[in-house]
């Protein structure tokens, strides 16, 4: 079951991005703490331009800043160097993104000053260079080319000592002569299925397709596409509509670093029609009520990361006096976005959507389960030339997460009516408010404190109420579950932790070859049993 791939001969990811006829003085990337403070296409072109050849070609390039409008700028400027993008979570601990820049094998980080000693403290013990830029506002006058490190010992450049290189003076077209699009262009961090975070590598022709399939039916809306969005842009949720689409499609973005409670307002001051809001974010907008009034203008809410619950959907609907449009989106990042309604269709019945052009979707006959409503569902496969090319350097999980060029996602699902349904996962995959954690990562964090022995990790709860439950085996007696949850915030970023649960326990239940036994972990977490200790 599939539908027709698109197909365009634009041969990089660059070139496709600003490839927009719409007017190159309007502006598109806008600051929505400061309106004043945007982007058009024209001065995205020239920015990119500066940028293009400011890193050493074929190497990986990390973003590590928080969302801003610069953000889609400095992505498109590493690529028209002929390198690699990859971005992180700014509040990953020094242990995470040394893994993340071990696994991209990172060569340059552009941070910003607040982030400037994790990041040096990740880079301390990788054991080869990472050169460190200060992100500066190159939008704003001349600042300093060279800064100093916290320490003291040494010298940084700034982006605007990238901008204002001898080199820069070469034409874009120039720059990207001899980008193919069979090119790496974007290494993101993913769990896949199973097991600790790898880097799913994808070209740019793989991202032009998901970019030209995703693109919504928006000549045909009775109203003004305006977009907020303050979702991670490195997160492939986001990436596509927050960095590629805006240029392209020439349609107003207003970028906001974080969900806060200014939201609302910005909604109702900008006018927004098209947001795009993971179920927990929906339900604290559905939370602050003497907000709802703010929201009215909206007219479309993608809803992505984790399962909308078909309760949370009718209640945020029920809020606005024209309901909006909220459809689901399904993806993972090993391909982007599989799924989602497009404009004018509207969908109440908790489907995440029907399969985008260039997908096609089978499910696994040897994993199929009886539903209690009679229908049968098994894990969903997926095929498209849209999908990355594998794991970096990983290519004993490249090949368990392919089935004969299908990709297997882990999620256990149906097709009906030409909509795709998901009821469950077959992964160990714990959500928490959108995000994937490991099961495997909590548990290499736990077995590097001196107090474990032993350790498993388990998803507990439903829908927002999902978090991690860990089971431990301590070293001795007098461990408490204070100093390994004191631990586990020292190693993972906080939103991985905050709201684990730690269970002391005498023995991990394992199989004969040692795997552990999750499902008995499972049944001893729902009957609130016998945990040990």
């Amino acid at each position: 079951m599939g539908v027709p791939c698109i197909a365009d001969n634009r041969k990089n990811l660059v070139d496709w991005a600003l490839s927009g006829n719409h007017d190159t003085e309007r502006p598109v990337l806008i600051d929505a703490s400061n309106p004043s403070r945007f982007i058009t296409r024209r001065k995205a072109t020239e920015l990119v331009t500066g940028l293009a050849g400011g890193f050493k070609k074929n190497t990986t390039v990390c973003l590590h800043i928080s969302n801003d409008v610069l953000y889609p700028v400095l992505m498109l400027g590493i690529l028209a160097s002929r390198c690699r993008w990859t971005g992180t979570n700014i509040s990953y601990t020094y242990y995470e993104l040394a893994h993340h820049f071990r696994l991209s094998n990172t060569k340059y980080v552009i941070t910003s000053p607040e982030h400037l000693h994790t990041v040096e403290a990740a880079i301390s013990g990788l054991g080869f260079k990472v050169e460190i830029i200060l992100f500066s506002d190159i939008l704003g006058e001349s600042e300093s080319h060279i800064a100093s490190s916290p320490t003291g010992d040494r010298e940084l450049r700034t982006l605007h000592a990238l901008l204002d290189r001898a080199s820069n003076e070469q034409s874009l077209q120039t720059h990207l002569r001899g980008l193919s699009d069979d090119d790496i262009a974007v290494l993101q961090s993913t769990s896949g299925t199973t097991g600790l975070p790898k880097m799913a590598a994808r070209t740019h022709h793989s991202m032009i397709m998901e970019s030209q399939a995703i693109e919504d039916n928006n000549a045909a809306k009775p109203y003004e596409v305006r977009r907020l969005f303050c979702t991670p842009i490195f997160h492939a949720f986001s990436t596509q509509e927050m960095a590629i689409n805006p240029l392209r499609l020439g349609y107003p973005t207003y970028f906001m670093t974080r969900f806060d409670d200014t939201f609302a307002q910005r909604v109702h001051d900008y006018g927004i029609t098209e947001t795009a809001a993971p179920p927990p974010m929906i339900l604290r907008l559905l939370q602050a009520t003497d907000q709802h009034h703010l929201l009215q203008s909206l007219r479309l809410i993608f809803s992505g990361g984790a399962p909308l619950a078909p309760e949370l959907h009718h209640r945020m609907l029920g809020i606005f006096k024209v309901a909006p449009r909220i459809v689901q989106v399904w993806g993972m990042t090993e391909g982007g976005w599989f799924t989602t309604f497009k404009y004018p269709e509207v969908d109440t019945t908790g489907s995440v959507g029907r399969m985008l052009p260039g997908w096609e979707i089978r499910i696994d006959r040897e994993t199929l389960i009886a539903l209690p409503d009679g229908r049968n569902a098994g894990e969903l496969l997926v095929k498209s030339a849209q999908l990355m090319t594998g794991y970096l350097g990983n290519t004993e999980a490249t090949e368990a997460t392919f089935t004969d060029g299908w990709l297997r996602t882990g999620d256990i699902g149906y097709v009906e009516d030409g909509k795709v349904y998901i009821v469950d996962r077959a992964k160990d995959l714990i959500k928490v408010n959108g995000w994937q954690v490991a099961p495997a990562e909590i548990e290499e964090a736990l077995l590097q404190s001196p107090d474990v022995v032993d350790a498993a990790a388990i998803s507990f709860g439903h829908g927002n109420d999902e978090h991690p439950m860990v089971f431990v085996v301590a070293r001795d007696a007098g461990v408490e579950v204070q100093a390994i949850e004191a631990h586990l915030h020292s190693r993972l970023a906080r939103y991985k932790v905050a709201r684990i649960e730690v269970k002391l326990v005498e023995l991990i239940p394992r199989n004969s070859s040692g795997k552990i036994l999750r499902k008995v972990l499972r049944s001893l977490a729902t009957e609130n049993g016998q945990f040990g200790h």
